[in-house]
């Protein structure tokens, strides 16, 4: 994929389905943001970016659990390396600015948290569509809804995260 220049998408799917998350929608509401962190965690602490560092992924849903526990994950590679650090000698923040996740967190301040711990060139707009969870409209939500409505965002910030890092990450020129 990296010598292709080919964009990977991750999205999840096989959450836990049973026991206790066989109520409240929990594979969807829970799994899917565990499912995503784990995802993240297993491309960085397994060497993946280090070994391919061209290589363009981009996680969904916010990359899910992932920016609210990345400094857990990373005090976690510090504390025990002989289970985290056993296929990669890079802690896992070093890597962040070496992917991308989508917008879709529901919440401005959500958005605020994504953007410190991502970067606000590595995220695009994410709508999830056609499922219910997205950002489509169903209720009181639209495609980049939150973007459009959380007051922090800039106009430059707006148009990065609607249109400029989705091209660069797909390696499109938009003066074309």
């Amino acid at each position: 994929a990296e010598d292709l220049g080919a964009c990977l998408f991750i999205h999840p799917w096989d959450m836990q389905m049973g026991g206790r998350h066989s109520k409240y929608w929990l594979p969807w509401l829970v799994g899917m943001p565990a499912e995503t962190a784990t995802a993240i965690c297993s491309l960085l602490m397994g060497g993946v970016l280090k070994q391919f560092p061209r290589l363009k992924v981009c996680f969904a849903h916010g990359g899910g659990s992932f920016p609210y526990t990345a400094a857990r994950i990373q005090h976690g590679y510090k504390v025990r390396p002989d289970l985290c650090a056993t296929d990669c000698d890079q802690p896992p923040l070093d890597f962040l600015g070496k992917f991308w996740t989508d917008s879709l967190v529901h919440d401005p301040v959500a958005l605020r948290l994504l953007l410190d711990v991502i970067g606000e060139d590595r995220i695009m707009l994410g709508t999830d569509y056609p499922f219910p969870l997205g950002e489509v409209k169903i209720v009181d939500t639209y495609p980049g809804k939150v973007i459009s409505t959380s007051p922090f965002v800039t106009p430059k910030l707006k148009e990065k995260l609607f249109w400029d890092n989705a091209m660069n990450f797909l390696n499109l020129d938009s003066a074309k």
